[in-house]
């Protein structure tokens, strides 16, 4: 059991058999990351027209926890940058080499398993960035799973595209304008061996 941490308080965390990062969620986080979110909305607009379902905070959670992953592993805040400003668009951090990365947070009702799969919108997917992260909220628990990070490059060469109508399973069918790269989890590089490309 390790202590993530951001904002001096800590995120109880532990690691599985697959090097993923399991942590709880404080409410603290929570509050942080929703407003986060409601800066930005303020900033760049919410085209998300259900408020009261509206958790689009989620993607902001991951980053706060990033942050805090980053901070534990002794990485010092002026190694890396979070990107706040001018966000839209743009990759949510700077690494230790320069390059840029994006932090992926899904929210799940359930655990991540080894058989689940990681997806980039075929919009995102034109950015420009270098690096991948992947997490999973299980937000009825309030666990956040770091799953692992991935180059663009690799993800490109691993990933299975979906397009309008395709079945990814039994209960998602792509729409229009909703088209995704889908990868399995495997093909991630778990959360420590993975950041050890820009500590070496």
């Amino acid at each position: 059991m390790t202590q993530l941490r951001a904002k001096g308080q800590s995120m109880p965390s532990e690691i599985n058999q697959f090097g993923w990062i399991i942590l709880d969620v404080p409410e603290w986080a929570e509050r942080m990351a929703i407003q986060i979110r409601q800066e930005r909305d303020k900033i760049y607009g919410n085209i998300y027209a259900e408020r009261e379902t509206d958790e689009r905070w989620v993607g902001d959670l991951g980053e706060i926890v990033f942050k805090s992953f980053l901070k534990d592993r002794q990485v010092s805040k002026t190694q890396f940058e979070w990107i706040q400003e001018d966000a839209a668009g743009r990759a949510d951090f700077i690494m230790m080499d320069s390059s840029s990365l994006d932090v992926k947070t899904v929210k799940r009702k359930v655990p991540v398993r080894a058989d689940y799969t990681a997806q980039i919108t075929a919009q995102h997917i034109k950015e420009d960035v270098e690096h991948y992260f992947f997490m999973s909220y299980q937000n009825n628990e309030k666990k956040m799973t770091l799953i692992g990070g991935i180059s663009k490059a690799e993800f490109k060469k691993h990933a299975i595209y979906y397009g309008e109508g395709a079945q990814v399973h039994n209960n998602y069918t792509i729409r229009a304008g909703h088209e995704i790269y889908n990868i399995d989890v495997t093909k991630l590089t778990s959360p420590d061996r993975w950041l050890e490309q820009f500590t070496k």
